[in-house]
């Protein structure tokens, strides 16, 4: 039931965008009659879109298996590309009907205004499809600490996240670009801070070739984001789920990153140290907690501590009330909402109503963290106004 429940919304929604959009902007218009026929034909073809998508997969509403996925995003895009600019027309000419009637507006210059930011809105999605999701930016930041040691002064971390390869399979030599930034950067060392992948391993078929090329002096870490275990998708057994798992955990080996599973390890310059701790995600719920600060982090204060942990809400939640020093906490999963500005001097997301502390740097009580936007997309397969990050962390010793 849940399943036909949401096709007729789906479905509901096109037919009524479609007709108001039919009414208000066509029906007046010379070809008409060509415009009606236009109309009612790309209506029916996208519902039947959607209607194969939910009849041949009913288990998989909310739950996409690798088959389907990629059609559920390309369904999905086509509604941002085509029906919200549409929905937006429609918005706006009704917004606008009350000066129309009193004759302060036109309908001319009505139906322009609508139809013109209507038009703007569509070009900027398929901007976000085609262009803005492949133009990685190196955005810098530097951490000042009196935590830093002396010898880690100018240390340069280089931090990507959330790369969700399921969805960019057909971009390789996009990410092959990501690489070669992150490689003229001449990082001590990389970090990535989780989703791997959408749901599945075989979403990494091609990709070692690609990712074993990331290098950096001291060398590559990683931890898993709430995407990597495999949670969002039925298995046929607990067996098969595991199986997935472990693969997606090897891949990290095949590419000589090291994986961090409530682990931490020691960076070493001249006689000083740094831990690099890695959890497992911790979210708050739907999403899993298989994260142990505790068992991750060192009970010792006497070296600072760098953490990585995918969830941003981590860090309100149980970092900063650790007693161990972590002065840095490294994040991603929020993607920006791949939706919003995102500069020097504004940071605006929808995203923002769900984290508090979704993109770039934040301070509490002299404990930073750092919340990269990440490199790929799931759901919609663009980018507006959110550019792929790749972060450049330069260390500080304060003295």
């Amino acid at each position: 039931m849940r399943l036909y429940v949401g096709l007729f919304a789906i479905v509901a929604f096109i037919v009524a965008v479609d007709f108001l959009f039919y009414v208000l902007f066509m029906r007046k218009n010379k070809q008409k009659s060509r415009l009606l026929w236009a109309t009612i034909i790309t209506s029916i073809s996208y519902i039947a879109f959607w209607t194969y998508l939910f009849t041949t997969s009913p288990k998989t509403y909310g739950y996409l298996e690798p088959d389907n996925y990629p059609l559920f995003f390309l369904a999905g895009a086509i509604m941002i590309v085509f029906y919200i600019p549409r929905m937006l027309s429609i918005i706006i000419k009704a917004l606008l009907w009350v000066p129309q009637k009193l004759r302060l507006l036109k309908i001319k210059l009505i139906n322009m205004v609508a139809l013109s930011l209507g038009a703007l809105v569509m070009l900027v999605s398929i901007s976000g499809i085609l262009i803005i999701r492949f133009q990685f930016r190196v955005i810098e930041q530097t951490i000042e600490h009196a935590s830093i040691p002396a010898s880690f002064d100018n240390y340069r971390i280089i931090q990507i996240s959330d790369l969700h390869l399921g969805t960019a399979k057909n971009y390789k030599s996009e990410f092959t670009g990501m690489v070669n930034k992150i490689n003229d950067l001449n990082p001590d060392i990389v970090v990535f801070t989780g989703d791997l992948v959408n749901n599945f391993a075989t979403e990494l078929e091609g990709w070692t070739p690609i990712l074993r090329q990331v290098k950096a002096k001291y060398g590559v870490y990683a931890i898993l984001g709430n995407h990597d275990y495999g949670d969002y998708v039925p298995w046929k057994t607990p067996q098969d789920k595991q199986r997935n798992f472990m693969d997606v955990v090897t891949f990290f080996d095949s590419v000589n990153w090291q994986l961090l599973r409530n682990q931490s390890i020691s960076l070493t310059s001249g006689t000083d140290t740094i831990i690099l701790a890695g959890v497992e995600n911790w979210g708050n719920p739907p999403f899993p907690r298989y994260g142990n600060l505790n068992q991750t982090v060192p009970n010792s204060k006497e070296h600072p501590v760098i953490l990585l942990s995918h969830d941003p809400s981590h860090w309100d939640e149980e970092v900063i009330k650790h007693p161990a020093n972590i002065f840095l906490t490294l994040s991603g999963h929020t993607h920006g909402f791949q939706f919003g500005i995102r500069s020097e001097k504004i940071n605006l997301s929808p995203v923002s109503l769900k984290y508090e502390k979704w993109g770039g740097l934040y301070e509490y009580n002299n404990r930073y963290l750092y919340v990269n936007i990440g490199a790929g997309t799931i759901g919609f397969p663009g980018r507006i106004g959110m550019r792929p990050e790749i972060t450049l962390l330069t260390l500080k010793h304060l003295k």
